[in-house]
């Protein structure tokens, strides 16, 4: 089940990043598992995208062997730890950061990085600024966002055409590199030109000419927002200042 939680993207951000760093700061194992806890309750209003963001954290997740013969080493060459308190603090490590980085997995999961972007462009439409600098910003960002999984898309469907084909020969690590190589170039090219007919589009319809831009469907920012953003930053300081565990 999938249940959708009318919250602001801000506050929901504020929420996930509060959290987060509240993890990356828990000091016992019971105050971990706790958060942990806290977590699994929340992926159940977000199931849909689980996998997600599992797949986000499985990288992090295939290095850490790498991480923990590094850390080891180096702990036991320089420091006087023992082995079994260098395995302590890098699990630990390990387990907090996981944690912190599938917290933030789900919020972008969840919300999307365009819906996030929109709150923030309502917020500045609200102050009426009339700052050239910042709506560049903001269009530099739409466009990233509108681009990078457009290339993306290309680049899986170059793969895909290739594969069918019975083009792609080379199934060595070598040869994936050297397919990227060849590839990604006229991918780009691609892509800037259709930014660059985006750009024209955008000229002649009168781009710059009123700052600050209007925001279709923006999301309103209010006092009782704010309000929203400190309860949430002083509740999890509370939990990780006065915890009895």
């Amino acid at each position: 089940m999938n249940i959708k939680m009318h919250v602001h993207p801000l506050v929901r951000f504020i929420f996930f990043l509060a959290f987060s760093f509240s993890v990356l700061f828990a000091d016992t194992l019971t105050l971990w598992a706790i958060y942990f806890g806290i977590f699994v309750i929340i992926t159940g209003f977000y199931q849909t995208v689980i996998s997600a963001v599992f797949s986000r954290i499985k990288p992090f997740i295939l290095y850490f062997p790498f991480m923990l013969i590094l850390y080891l080493g180096v702990s036991m060459l320089f420091t006087d730890t023992t082995i079994n308190q260098a395995l302590f603090e890098v699990g630990f490590a390990f387990l907090r950061i996981a944690l912190m980085i599938s917290i933030m997995s789900l919020y972008f999961e969840s919300v999307g990085s365009q819906n996030f972007l929109l709150a923030l462009r309502s917020i500045w439409f609200q102050t009426g600024l009339k700052w050239q600098w910042m709506e560049n910003f903001f269009l530099f960002l739409e466009m990233t966002l509108r681009f990078y999984p457009s290339l993306q898309r290309d680049w899986i469907a170059v793969r895909q055409s290739r594969e069918s084909l019975g083009f792609n020969q080379n199934n060595n690590r070598w040869g994936e590199i050297r397919e990227a190589a060849y590839d990604l170039p006229v991918l780009l090219v691609r892509n800037l030109r259709k930014s660059e007919d985006i750009a024209v589009a955008m000229q002649l319809r009168g781009f710059g000419k009123s700052i600050p831009r209007c925001v279709y469907n923006a999301v309103p920012f209010s006092t009782w927002h704010l309000l929203q953003f400190a309860g949430v930053v002083i509740c999890f300081y509370l939990i990780n200042l006065h915890a009895p565990f």
